[in-house]
């Protein structure tokens, strides 16, 4: 009985984690709206896909409100915006 309960509990865990496994990366337009939507950007200037330290990030440059060009970059797995280039 209490093997079952857990081979049951690894089981369930095992499909979890497969699951995050399989996650989908973000594609360009969606990180364009993350980052416009965290500045509150006025204009989408450009979206390009980088890779540094063997991961694939997006290079995207915005026209903030103040008039100001403000380039930001976009984790493609977690979604993750950061001002520091990698």
């Amino acid at each position: 009985m209490i093997l079952t309960k857990l081979k049951l509990v690894v089981l369930g865990c095992i499909i979890s984690l497969s699951s995050l496994a399989f996650a989908k990366d973000i594609d360009e337009r969606q990180a364009s709206k993350l980052a416009q939507k965290k500045y509150g950007a006025e204009k989408l200037l450009k979206v390009e896909a980088i890779t540094a330290r063997g991961n694939k990030l997006f290079k995207v440059k915005l026209l903030i409100s103040n008039g100001r060009l403000k380039t930001v970059y976009v984790d493609s797995k977690s979604g993750k915006i950061t001002e520091k280039k990698p």
